[in-house]
């Protein structure tokens, strides 16, 4: 008798144990995300956002980035640092100073709403809530811009003396990726437009 009591608390013990480890089974099941949109959802990025920079050089080393709010950053070590400029005038293009190069570079933005399986393109308003991200930090202040300048300068020399530039016109760099919530979520990044050289034959990084 003794022992089919024994038998009888193991078997539902046994039972128990599997009812938990389904649980946990089926509870994980929901947890995890489903798959997600794959990296090509970029590609549908937009290129008609809002402008944050436009970027000259009148040399290989000195060159100059007014952001959307009007504020100056130059470098004079072929942009690798940028620094705030107070007081600032604009470089003219003119015969005896002219541009090596410029260009403009413009906010890329999209939104998903279902956890990141799918993206869309976000042009219902200008993206300046988006694009400070590329400008100033309340902690590190203008680092931020100097980082990114850098960043996008260094893409376009390189592309250049490659002869590739064709592939950063027009065609949205992404930089990253945040979610305010388990739904909405929100990539973003850069798309160089209005490249021009004129006046040289190849951009060289010194």
């Amino acid at each position: 008798m003794l022992n089919n009591v024994k038998s009888g608390l193991a078997c539902k013990t046994h039972l128990a144990g599997n009812t938990i480890y389904l649980s946990l089974l089926i509870l994980l099941f929901y947890l995890i995300p489903g798959p997600l949109q794959g990296p090509d959802y970029w590609a549908n990025a937009p290129t008609t956002g809002t402008k944050i920079f436009s970027i000259s050089f009148t040399n290989y080393k000195d060159g100059e980035a007014v952001s959307a709010e009007g504020d100056v950053l130059v470098t004079t070590d072929s942009g690798k640092t940028w620094n705030l400029k107070s007081n600032f005038s604009r470089i003219d293009n003119k015969v005896s100073n002219p541009f090596i190069w410029k260009a403009d570079i413009y906010c890329s933005v999209m939104q998903t709403t279902d956890g990141g399986k799918n993206w869309v393109p976000y042009n219902k308003e200008k993206q300046e809530h988006f694009c400070g991200v590329y400008l100033k930090d309340p902690n590190s202040g203008y680092k931020v811009a100097s980082d990114f300048l850098n960043k996008v300068t260094t893409m376009i020399l390189s592309n250049n003396i490659d002869d590739e530039i064709n592939l950063l016109l027009n065609k949205p760099q992404q930089c990253t990726e945040y979610f305010r919530s388990a739904d909405e979520g929100w990539a973003l990044g850069w798309c160089l437009k209005n490249f021009d050289h004129q006046s040289m034959a190849k951009v060289k990084i010194k």
